[in-house]
């Protein structure tokens, strides 16, 4: 006599089902906890490591690296003309031996131009008198061609926004090359003395700012750490942010083309663009903007190489006073 096979009834069957999807809801969010803690630690270590070497930097040459060379996306400058050798260079490849990327570095030519974008050539901007003459073509001069390496030192994990540039538009080096974002970028000012950013406000680190006003990047800057007379674990070194932007495009870290001035905390962190009364996390309202996907504010490299987490709830004023270098203000970031 054979015995009757034993299955599962319908009612244990959705009882088990039941259960394990109880048990997925309850891992689910501390997996997600554990993914979101090892991202932050992994973009406060790549901030860590990018503000070492910009100090090995300012070791060997005694200045901190300009945010940028010889922007030629600008009309007439204030106080003064601009560049005579138009680049369109950022300072981080300047920083490329300093953190690991020597192979990179090597194989870039620091004398030529890193994007075509100029009031004339690259057609991006408010059209205005062209200072300076553009140093070579990057199509063809090789850093054009090299200004899609994705370089992981400065890509935060937790921003699954795309990590390139199109080619051509406003924003690529070349119109046939693609540019790598970044995530991190030096504390610049959008808007020096209190003026308001146009194609014709260029160079306004060396050409307007003042001692009190300035941030320790810009273009053309000269910094040394000994400038920095409000304490270098009081002011704001390095940035976050997003490489979502609504108003304009994200900074990349090879070249600088229409609007890549660096990371500007004056104004708030994670202003998130607004879209039929909704905000869109993840995107920045406008450029040059701090602001991340961690939960509550995001991370900057202070003078002195340490990393802080700042509460997106920061006033503006304490923002800004962490920015400037020598305001005579110590504000206090906790």
């Amino acid at each position: 006599m054979t015995c009757p096979r034993r299955g599962f009834t319908l009612i244990e069957l959705l009882v088990v089902i039941a259960i394990i999807a109880i048990l997925i809801g309850l891992l689910l969010p501390a997996v997600q906890k554990v993914r979101e803690a090892a991202a932050r630690a992994k973009c406060q270590n790549n901030l860590r490591q990018l503000a070492i070497g910009v100090h090995n930097y300012e070791s060997s040459n005694r200045v901190l690296p300009p945010a940028g060379k010889g922007y030629g996306w600008c009309g007439s400058q204030v106080g003064g003309t601009g560049d005579t050798s138009i680049q369109n260079m950022s300072g981080w490849v300047l920083v490329l031996p300093f953190i690991e990327q020597g192979a990179l570095f090597s194989k870039l030519n620091i004398t030529r131009a890193f994007s075509y974008q100029t009031t004339i050539t690259g057609n991006c901007c408010s059209s205005g008198n062209l200072n300076g003459t553009l140093a070579g073509d990057p199509a063809t001069n090789g850093n054009g061609a090299l200004m899609s390496t994705v370089i992981s030192g400065f890509i935060c994990t937790s921003d699954p926004g795309s990590r390139i540039e199109p080619a051509g538009s406003y924003y690529g080096p070349t119109g046939s090359h693609s540019g790598a974002r970044t995530n991190y970028d030096f504390i610049a000012s959008r808007s020096d003395s209190g003026l308001s950013f146009t194609a014709n406000l260029c160079n306004n680190w060396s050409k307007s700012a003042t001692a009190g006003t300035r941030y320790p990047f810009g273009e053309n800057s000269t910094t040394a750490l000994t400038d920095i007379s409000d304490g270098t674990s009081n002011t704001f070194l390095i940035g976050e942010s997003t490489v979502l932007v609504n108003n304009g495009k994200a900074n990349t870290w090879g070249y600088r083309a229409w609007v890549m001035t660096g990371v500007d905390p004056n104004g708030g962190i994670n202003v998130w663009h607004t879209l039929a009364g909704n905000k869109v996390i993840g995107t920045l309202s406008s450029w040059g903007q701090a602001g991340s996907l961690h939960t509550g504010g995001c991370f900057f490299a202070m003078g002195d190489a340490s990393v802080r987490f700042v509460r997106d709830s920061m006033s503006s004023t304490i923002l800004l006073q962490a920015s400037r270098m020598a305001d005579g203000n110590t504000p206090t970031l906790d």
